[in-house]
């Protein structure tokens, strides 16, 4: 309070700012005006005012926030007082220091806040988050934000955008996210978020893009997805999600990108995902799928980008696909069917062949388990009998026909399988199903 008036001004609050956040480090061209006591509130370089004179923004773009650490306070709660708030844009500001305080959930009038890439900020996201009703855009992402993240998210009905990427959370996602009605962007990636992703998620019906990825994410992709018709982007590989791939992808026809690879999904693949109109990328690579490719693939008018490889799929590989001239840069036209999973006893680097790495013979004494392989190894006589059954479609044998197969330890226990004294497998007999 500069002027002992008892009450603190725009300009002091701002002054405020300038002060906590080492301002003299800022550089010369904001030094110069904003430790002029003359300038008015609304010459200062980084503050916009409205029609009637009041602060409506606070985006010193470029002006080097705590640069001189020994002079930054951090954040100062008195800019919660600043009602006419609109916009706060601290983008990139790495070493300004504290928490985010929560007297700022005073903004009511408040759109945007961004203080992403703000490495050094601390602490949990404040409940009072919650009563920033007029929030369009929450972008806390690439920063320190630690604790659990508050289910008052929830409130922020006229939200946007959300990106909380690269901090440090703990727990799992809040359901009440699923009351933000307006949400087109979501992204909580590499969030170190765990537990499942909230069945209600699917009632955001704006919602455009999905990233949820290199989190620690259990349980299945939930299958009542039905209601995020406008989604277009489906990102959350590399967690430890599990179950198979729901069909119900089949139904949002605005999906362009299903991004799944590195979890550890089972079943097989729908044969609706590959009639997607607008499909241009699907990962599923490195799970644990079986089954084969549909044929409808290869018909895709749009796609682009098929990785299957690190799987237990089996061939044959549909001709559609084999002789496609838009997956992957057209290398069928060069490669085949290399061109998109490796066979049997061969491997690449992507599991498909590539201009730089094509698929090369695994070394001797070792071979590839399946299809798509990015490496080779030893193999074993159970290994070996353990793929026949897979392609064999053996989970339909009859129950006298499968006893013991992939079960007992011994595969020479296993229901038609006889072996030699040594333990060699000599004989393969057992009555196939006439059709």
């Amino acid at each position: 309070d500069v002027d002992g008036d008892g009450v603190l001004s725009e300009r002091e609050i701002l002054q405020l700012f300038y002060v906590f956040t080492g301002g003299r480090e800022w550089g010369t061209d904001f030094q110069k005006h904003w430790e002029n006591v003359n300038t008015k509130t609304c010459d200062l370089p980084g503050v916009s005012c409205g029609g009637d004179g009041e602060v409506i923004a606070i985006t010193p773009n470029n002006a080097k926030l705590c640069a001189g650490s020994s002079d930054c306070h951090g954040l100062p709660s008195e800019i919660g007082m600043l009602r006419s708030l609109q916009i706060i844009g601290l983008s990139g500001a790495s070493k300004l220091t504290g928490t985010l305080p929560p007297e700022w959930g005073k903004l009511e009038k408040l759109n945007v806040l961004k203080l992403d890439k703000c490495s050094s900020l601390k602490g949990a996201i404040p409940t009072e988050i919650g009563n920033l009703k007029s929030l369009k855009i929450l972008d806390l992402s690439s920063s320190g934000f630690t604790g659990q993240l508050p289910s008052e998210l929830g409130q922020l009905s006229d939200l946007t955008t959300l990106n909380l990427s690269l901090n440090s959370f703990r727990g799992s996602i809040p359901s009440e996210i699923s009351q933000m009605k307006s949400l087109k962007q979501l992204v909580l990636s590499r969030c170190k978020l765990k537990g499942r992703i909230p069945e209600n998620i699917q009632n955001l019906q704006q919602l455009e893009n999905l990233e949820l990825y290199g989190n620690n994410l259990t349980g299945p992709i939930p299958s009542n997805l039905m209601g995020m018709v406008s989604l277009k982007r489906l990102d959350i590989f590399s967690n430890k999600l599990t179950s198979s791939l729901p069909a119900e992808l089949g139904l949002l026809k605005n999906l362009q990108i299903i991004h799944l690879k590195e979890n550890r999904l089972s079943g097989t693949i729908p044969a609706v995902i590959g009639v997607l109109p607008s499909l241009t990328w699907f990962d599923v690579s490195n799970n644990n799928i079986t089954g084969t490719i549909d044929p409808i693939f290869g018909s895709s008018s749009s796609l682009v980008d098929l990785k299957l490889g690190g799987n237990r799929i089996h061939g044959p590989i549909p001709n559609t696909l084999c002789s496609n001239k838009k997956i992957h840069e057209g290398l069928a036209s060069k490669y085949g069917c290399d061109a998109i999973l490796c066979p049997l006893g061969t491997y690449s680097k992507e599991g498909y062949a590539t201009s730089s790495s094509e698929c090369k013979p695994c070394p001797s004494g070792q071979s590839s388990l399946h299809l798509g392989a990015s490496s080779c190894v030893s193999i074993s006589q159970r290994e070996i009998l353990a793929m026949f059954y897979d392609v064999m479609g053996g989970e339909s044998w009859d129950e006298e026909l499968r006893r013991g197969w992939k079960t007992l330890p011994n595969e020479c226990d296993w229901s038609g399988v006889s072996c030699d004294d040594n333990g060699e497998l000599n004989t393969l007999a057992f009555q196939m199903r006439q059709t």
